[in-house]
């Protein structure tokens, strides 16, 4: 179920994948994929453009797996989408200490979206600052 709802988010899919991805978490509540569960609700909301629900996903993602940079990404996105550019740039500032090649081209080159939920999400990392 997660894993089929990660999917789903990745290729924009939000509507489909937010049940699956809520089912798999409700299902087993102590399991340590569900930091993937929750980033991936992170991604179906911020690809549905609630902004706000993606922040509260991500954090949970972090709080589960503090030092995982997927879930710093779709924060950082999600914040600069919100309105919240000051903290999208500090927590950008923030990423790059842990991942120094971070650019436009590497996510391009090495994260899953497909096209059109990729757009969707370099937006966003540009707002943060990224380049």
């Amino acid at each position: 179920q997660g894993y089929l709802g990660v999917a789903l988010a990745l290729d924009g899919r939000s509507d489909q994948a937010i049940p699956h991805l809520e089912q798999a978490i409700r299902t087993s509540p102590h399991d340590p994929q569900n930091a993937v569960f929750n980033m991936g609700l992170a991604i179906a909301n911020y690809l549905a453009g609630r902004y706000n629900e993606a922040i509260g996903f991500g954090r949970k993602a972090l709080q589960q797996r503090h030092g995982w940079t997927g879930a710093h990404r779709i924060c950082i996105a999600s914040l600069a989408q919100a309105g919240q550019i000051d903290e999208a740039r500090a927590a950008l500032a923030r990423l790059k200490e842990m991942h120094p090649d971070l650019s436009i081209a590497w996510i391009e080159k090495n994260v899953l979206y497909t096209p059109g939920p990729m757009v969707k999400f370099i937006e966003g990392m540009r707002k943060a600052g990224l380049e």
